[in-house]
């Protein structure tokens, strides 16, 4: 009998609470009847369908006066899905195989097994304590979230479960890379968990439709959403089922989330279009835009809100009494600079002229020698903006990403200077740790839908790092050398040497004549 009290075991270890009684008030379903058994579900989530499935059969032999439960025996067939934790003892009575040590495993095995079942009862909870009555003893699998397993004999012909299954509503934002080269598109996706009755208990609101909303930084433009999936509890996804897919001018997007049933009046009635627990998935992009400072870390808030329904069916346009926002993604650009000096005295060369391929710029105003990103094609061939080095000899470009970089190339020279003859390599630098917190709040709403308080948990700090761009940057500028002297054709063209030879025969030619012109005097 140890291994029922194994079996015992487990079962508790799974219930949240095992106890006497039903409450007060409860839904029933099914009929007392004697030598029967019950199985109550508290705090089960309004509008939840939750089934119970017997797995074997429980009766007591030589059941001790104390009511222990070695008396317990369980009878049934053993499935096959199960065979790994059960076995027959030599009584025919099943019993929990001595190898079968892991209780998660046991359970998580019975549950996927249950899922493949008819149910022995199943209904959709009002919010009140759920009661099945009239079961057979048995060991029996709840069909919920929670996933507990019980047995109800006759010594413990009622169990009760403490069901954890009202979920929150929750929402969290991601994006595809941490960083960007301004003018490249971002990709988002934003997850959010729900639920069809909102609040707990018998007090519990239907959901009408949710409204997400995100807070779309200035960085971005040309938003757009790509797709608005549904992701059921088996896993699968669907289109949502509406048409309006975009965001309005608030950065809203609107989702129903229950049908009216056709007739229903005084009050109205609603069915929910999705699972309940099932979860929104949005994906929508965004193209990084010039406004964006170097090596900020720019964080966006994306929150989700539901509408509920009313006494009289109708909505809620105070909507809830509170809700909830997360901070999630975070977007990064780089810079790169270089410094432009004299090959021997190291002095700084103000005027030199650099392009790179493929990449368009603005001046930064104000700024000299300092510009942003407007847009980047590495694969182009086609010349870039051309941008000049300041007085100290420094070219700035801000608004890359982590991975680029960049090939410049010097177009013209400081007068007096040769030009580079290579390509220069700037890889994108600055890399530092921002002062970034993550925000999270909760407003509160009085029964009229007046803001009562604000509660915020962190804050979010974002530091305009733009004016620190050279202490940022300077320490990897690349250095670029010019050194002093006169550039003289060697291809191309007949070069000074011929100058050279015709002055030479010139001059040497003027003195034989003046020579000779003398001796001819003499004479």
């Amino acid at each position: 009998m140890k291994k029922i009290r194994k079996i015992m075991a487990l079962v508790v270890a799974m219930v949240m609470v095992l106890a006497m009684g039903v409450t007060v008030f409860a839904q029933t379903e099914g009929t007392a009847a004697e030598g029967k058994g019950s199985i109550t579900i508290n705090n089960a989530a309004k509008g939840e369908t939750y089934s119970v499935v017997k797995i074997f059969g429980a009766t007591l032999t030589n059941a001790p006066a104390t009511g222990d439960s070695d008396g317990i025996a369980y009878t049934g067939d053993i499935p096959t899905a199960l065979a790994d934790y059960f076995e027959k003892d030599s009584t025919g009575n099943v019993r929990r195989k001595a190898s079968a040590t892991d209780d998660a495993a046991l359970v998580a095995a019975v549950q996927a097994y249950a899922k493949t079942q008819s149910a022995t009862a199943s209904a959709r909870s009002d919010g009140s304590a759920l009661t099945f009555q009239g079961l057979d003893y048995g060991y029996y699998a709840v069909i919920s979230t929670q996933g507990a397993t019980v047995t109800i004999d006759s010594l413990r012909p009622n169990a009760t479960v403490n069901d954890k299954n009202t979920k929150d509503i929750t929402a969290e934002k991601t994006v595809e890379e941490t960083s960007y080269t301004i003018g490249e598109t971002i990709n988002y996706t934003a997850t959010f968990d729900t639920v069809n009755f909102y609040g707990s208990g018998d007090a519990a609101k239907q959901v009408l439709e949710y409204t997400i909303t995100d807070t779309l930084p200035a960085f971005l433009s040309n938003v757009a959403i790509d797709s608005i999936v549904v992701t059921k509890k088996d896993g699968t996804t669907e289109d949502a089922k509406f048409t309006d897919k975009s965001f309005n001018a608030n950065g809203e997007v609107v989702i129903p989330w229950a049908d009216e049933v056709a007739g229903t009046s005084n009050p109205k009635k609603w069915t929910s279009k999705y699972d309940n627990g099932a979860k929104i998935i949005v994906t929508y992009h965004g193209t990084l835009t010039s406004t964006t400072n170097i090596n900020i870390a720019d964080k966006n808030t994306v929150k989700i809100q539901p509408t509920v329904v009313k006494d009289d069916g109708t909505p809620d346009d105070k909507k809830p009494w509170d809700e909830s926002w997360q901070d999630s993604a975070e977007i990064k650009t780089y810079g790169t600079a270089l410094k432009k000096v004299d090959g021997t005295t190291k002095e700084a060369l103000k005027g030199a002229k650099f392009q790179v391929p493929g990449l368009t710029v603005e001046a930064v105003s104000g700024q000299p020698g300092v510009y942003k990103v407007v847009s980047y094609n590495a694969s182009s061939t086609t010349a870039g903006t051309e941008m000049s080095t300041n007085d100290d000899g420094k070219l700035y470009i801000l608004g890359l990403a982590s991975t680029v970089t960049l090939s410049a190339t010097e177009t013209a020279a400081p007068q007096g200077y040769n030009k580079a003859d290579a390509a220069i390599s700037l890889p994108a630098q600055g890399t530092l740790t921002t002062e970034i917190y993550e925000t999270s709040g909760t407003r509160y709403y009085d029964k009229d839908g007046n803001l009562v308080r604000e509660a915020v948990t962190g804050g979010s700090k974002k530091e305009d790092l733009t004016a620190n761009y050279a202490t940022i940057l300077d320490p990897a500028a690349v250095e670029v050398v010019n050194n002093k002297g006169t550039e003289l054709p060697s291809t191309g063209g007949i070069g000074t040497t011929i100058f050279y030879a015709v002055g030479g025969l010139m001059v040497l030619g003027a003195a034989i004549i003046l020579v000779s012109r003398r001796k001819a005097e003499a004479r």
